[in-house]
């Protein structure tokens, strides 16, 4: 999920946010972008493939031997290589710098690289045999590999560009929340005072980079139910409304959180991307293959 970014334009998520607006107090805020839309337009569109695909095992058999099971597996197939070809052609070279930046691309990218597989799985009929199932096989770790990589990204922080964020950059803008942290609250009680220096000084739990990353849904969920509750216990014993402190101790959770995950995203990112293009190349190579055996057998709609 996005958060505010602040006045230097760093995304305290993995995506870059949308124009910025005045906040009351503290640093800039932004109406931020939904970073899952393409998911929800790929659940929705692989929703519609599958009524389609119920629709017609009522009046024929949708696998391979049928025109519309290779149609299916053609227009699929067709997704897949768009997939592999277009995001890195935009993110490598200059050829596709007039179509819009990287991040739509991206989304593009994560879009057709579901829709596509679903697409290549119901022309299967679901049937895993032969080289056709080596290939769905490699299909779905490609795949299941690349929203494994999307969950990584999105835990790199980013300016409204797209471009990564630097330590400085974090550093720069923890500095600028804490001194509208203390600006806010030097006029408040002890009692909040207390609970801002309590969260400054909070510990944080040693983790690897693996649950540092992995985990960082479930910490977040943790520390803001803590950080809730307690602002709740003192707006109903102070009488005082306390959601703008609330955003920012959050907002500066979000950034130490950043920091300390950067390296380590960065880190496992390389990793992934060592292990998904072999399995990129292997697949591409078995479709190869099965597609070269269905020209030269003249099957499918080529018969």
């Amino acid at each position: 999920m996005l958060h505010p970014t602040a006045p230097n334009g760093v995304v305290t998520g993995g995506r870059p946010a949308s124009k910025p607006t005045k906040a009351k107090s503290g640093p800039a805020t932004t109406t931020t972008a939904d970073e899952s839309l393409e998911l929800k337009l790929s659940l929705l569109v692989c929703l519609g493939l599958s009524g389609m695909y119920v629709i017609y095992e009522l009046l024929a058999e949708p696998s391979g031997g049928q025109l519309f099971g290779h149609w299916l597996g053609i227009l699929g197939t067709f997704l897949m290589v768009l997939t592999e070809t277009l995001y890195s052609i935009r993110k490598r070279t200059t050829l596709l710098r007039w179509a819009g930046p990287v991040r739509y691309w991206l989304s593009f990218h994560i879009f057709t690289g579901i829709v596509g597989p679903f697409m290549v799985l119901t022309h299967t009929a679901f049937q895993f045999r032969g080289l056709a199932g080596i290939t769905m096989a490699l299909t779905l770790l490609v795949c299941g590999s690349g929203f494994l990589g999307r969950y990584f990204y999105t835990a790199i922080p980013r300016s409204l560009a797209g471009v990564e964020a630097s330590s400085t950059d974090l550093v720069d803008e923890i500095r600028r929340v804490q001194a509208a942290i203390a600006e806010m609250t030097q006029q408040r009680s002890d009692a909040v005072q207390a609970l801002v220096e309590a969260d400054a000084h909070r510990q944080r739990r040693a983790r690897g980079d693996w649950m540092l990353v992995l985990l960082r849904g479930w910490d977040d969920w943790r520390y803001r139910r803590n950080l809730h509750s307690q602002i709740r216990r003192l707006e109903k014993t102070g009488q005082q409304k306390l959601g703008d402190v609330e955003r920012m101790l959050m907002q500066r959770r979000d950034l130490e959180r950043q920091m300390r995950m950067l390296q380590a995203a960065r880190r496992l990112l390389s990793v992934w991307h060592i292990a998904h293009v072999p399995m990129g190349v292997a697949l591409f190579s078995s479709v190869a293959i099965h597609v070269s055996a269905t020209l030269y057998f003249g099957a499918g709609v080529w018969r």
